[in-house]
């Protein structure tokens, strides 16, 4: 029974984003274009920015100390016999993940983009593994833009092409609906996003939707002549809705509800504006709970708008 169950959630939540889709496609037509608001005006590292634009962006990431890699199936996929997961039971995990991130513009107001890239996972318990993890696309429609902001929804499908098994992936579609805000404040930047993770036909039991929210703040350094610095600080939420973790402590394996449970880290960086069409992020992310993704993350990422 669960099955059919899970294919009727997915198909009335397909069915809506379709229908949402077409709506604020004819709402976004509507509206003024070219407002002066451009990618290049976003500094944020970790937060998904409301600007539309056309972008291509290369990243790497390193994350280390991830204790709960398959609370909720965010990360990881439950481990057998439930679950497609990796097969022993895990303790910490580092990681590192090379994406490129492709967005185009259909007009002004509306764009859609895809993100792939290889990921290698370097578990203690499992073995270490590397290779292509899930792919993400979507869409972009602005909902308000003016000269000083922009409000943005944004879908996100997350698309299972990872080996669950091999710690490559989770395993199940996941959905990813958010509004998305740019605000500029006179000589600062304030950016924030709002999401909620829809796991689709993952563990019974043990998926479990995942709220995220997060909130930036970046100004221009040096912003005479180029290149110039922004320098950012954001800080990103996680409130686990449902679901279960299952994991190895020091005093052994642990299996505990998830729900209830928050993440919440800081990130601080810079993003150096190269020239008109390239800009380079650097950034250092930290845990500030006991609960975590991870405890330390580093990102690079290279932007090139066109």
């Amino acid at each position: 029974m669960i099955q059919p169950i899970t294919n009727v959630k997915a198909g009335i939540l397909l069915m809506l984003c379709v229908t949402l889709f077409n709506g604020l496609h004819n709402l976004a037509s509507a509206q003024p274009p070219d407002l002066p608001i451009s990618v290049g005006d976003s500094g944020v590292g970790y937060i998904d920015t409301a600007v539309i634009s056309n972008q291509l962006r290369f990243r790497f990431d390193a994350a280390y100390g991830a204790n709960q890699s398959n609370r909720a199936e965010f990360l990881w996929a439950w481990r057998p016999a439930l679950g497609p997961g990796p097969p022993l039971d895990e303790s910490s995990t580092d990681y590192q993940k090379m994406s490129a991130y492709l967005e185009h513009t259909v007009n002004s107001h509306l764009s859609v983009f895809m993100e792939a890239g290889a990921i290698f996972s370097n578990p203690e318990v499992n073995d270490n593994s590397g290779g292509l993890g899930d792919i993400e696309t979507g869409f972009k429609v602005a909902l308000y833009e003016d000269c000083d902001t922009f409000a943005t929804f944004q879908m996100r499908v997350y698309v299972p092409s990872g080996d669950a098994d091999r710690a490559l992936g989770n395993g199940h579609v996941s959905l990813e609906p958010a509004i998305l805000i740019y605000q500029k404040i006179g000589s600062f930047t304030l950016e924030g996003e709002l999401r909620d993770w829809i796991p689709i036909g993952g563990t019974p039991g043990r998926q479990g939707n995942v709220l995220r929210y997060g909130l930036g703040m970046s100004t221009d350094l040096c912003s005479i002549g180029l290149p110039s610095v922004r320098p950012v600080v954001e800080f990103a939420g996680w409130t686990v809705l449902d679901g279960q973790t299952r994991f190895l402590s020091p005093s052994g394996l642990v299996v505990e509800d998830a729900d209830g449970v928050t993440v919440v880290n800081v990130k601080v960086g810079s993003r150096f504006i190269l020239d008109e069409n390239h800009d380079l992020y650097v950034g250092y992310g930290r845990s500030l709970t006991g609960d975590r993704w991870y405890r330390d993350i580093l990102r690079v990422d290279l932007r090139l708008r066109f």
